[in-house]
């Protein structure tokens, strides 16, 4: 028994060895590339049957083509830029006097007219209440010296003083209630407290910095085009604005203002964008000093477009193949340049001409003169 079944071993091995081979040549028969070898096999018995001898230029390689097509092309441009508040100032004392209340919360947000701080009052109030008095006393005269004078008893120059006096203590109420208001330091529009670093007791001058506020309601990007580019942006033209710190979402912008001159006598020209800046809960979803990319059209122009496939590079230069009759292969040599925002496709600047017939597969296996297939 031992002898039969290590006779039997071998062949069951064997017969194994013959199952898996026919199953693995079956899958080749049916695999893509043994049916296309079995097709050009049966194009090259076409060939020999209708007296056509198989030669080195008989077609094996199957490629695709693509028919070069100078058509009119969008041109868009995306340039980098950092957001910008559209409106800042630094609120300034108008008057010496000492801090006396801080009401404003640096960071936070206020309203136009919101108290930012306050000086002590008393010497203006002072004036103020002097001034009034003045004012009210000359008041007083002048309607005297008008009645008088309509009854002839007063002279012309007696009114022309009386009327003088009153101008006089007018203006000096006007200055003294600037002074009293000149006190209280207020938001000069809705915004958020950038800066604010004084507390009560601070002796201030006139022109002391008190607080910076910046306007987010809209922000602003200015981004540098070249001449061919800013002839045709305006005012008012729609742009697509991504921001790196909000996941690359995109915001609806559009262009606020177009230089007429490049910056600092160089090439580039300021175009500056302003970009609405929404709310999420009490808090503006944009911030000054994130980044921004602007993409935006610059107008259309004739180019011919092919897939970067069709390329071939030798020696830092950039060849394709271009179908002759009898779909011979020859190689020309072409300028490119890269296609915004399309890594797979090429603009063709120089070497091709319309309705040229290029390939764009297996570039890397052509010669100059090869017969090909087409696809």
């Amino acid at each position: 028994m031992s002898r039969l079944a290590s006779r039997r071993t071998p062949i069951l091995a064997l017969l194994l060895a013959g199952l898996f081979g026919l199953t693995a040549i079956w899958g080749f028969y049916t695999s893509d590339s043994a049916a296309k070898a079995r097709e050009r096999d049966a194009r090259l018995a076409a060939a020999r049957a209708q007296g056509e001898a198989p030669t080195a230029t008989t077609p094996t390689l199957e490629v695709e083509i693509e028919v070069a097509r100078s058509v009119p092309q969008r041109e868009i441009v995306e340039l980098t830029g950092v957001l910008e508040p559209i409106r800042s100032t630094w609120v300034a004392a108008e008057l010496a006097g000492r801090i006396v209340e801080v009401p404003a919360v640096e960071h936070a947000h206020v309203e136009q007219g919101a108290l930012l701080v306050r000086l002590e009052g008393a010497l203006p109030e002072a004036e103020l209440i002097r001034a009034e008095a003045s004012h009210a006393l000359a008041e007083s005269e002048l309607a005297r010296q008008r009645r008088l004078g309509s009854r002839s008893v007063a002279s012309e120059a007696e009114l022309d003083q009386a009327e003088a006096e009153e101008r006089r203590t007018f203006a000096a109420l006007l200055e003294a209630r600037t002074r009293v208001a000149y006190t209280r330091i207020t938001a000069p529009f809705d915004g958020l407290v950038n800066a604010l670093e004084l507390d009560p007791g601070a002796y201030v001058q006139p022109g002391t910095p008190i607080a910076e506020v910046l306007d987010l309601s809209t922000l602003e990007v200015t981004v540098l085009v070249g001449d061919r580019q800013v002839s045709v942006l305006h005012p008012g033209d729609a742009v697509d604005v991504r921001v790196d710190a909000r996941g690359n979402q995109s915001f609806s912008g559009r262009v606020v203002r177009v230089a007429g001159a490049p910056q600092d006598g160089g090439p580039r020209y300021p175009v500056v964008i302003a970009l609405e800046n929404p709310t999420e809960g009490n808090e503006r979803d944009l911030r000054p000093g994130m980044l921004a990319h602007v993409r935006f059209e610059v107008g259309t122009r004739q180019a011919i477009r092919l897939p970067a496939r069709a390329l071939l590079h030798e020696f830092e230069l950039d060849y394709v193949f271009v179908l002759e009759k009898g779909n011979r292969a020859r190689r020309a040599r072409v300028s490119i340049r890269p296609v915004p925002f399309r890594p797979d496709r090429v603009e063709i600047t120089r070497g091709l001409t319309d309705g040229d017939r290029v390939v764009v597969t297996a570039a890397d296996q052509l010669r100059n003169g090869m017969r090909v297939l087409l696809r």
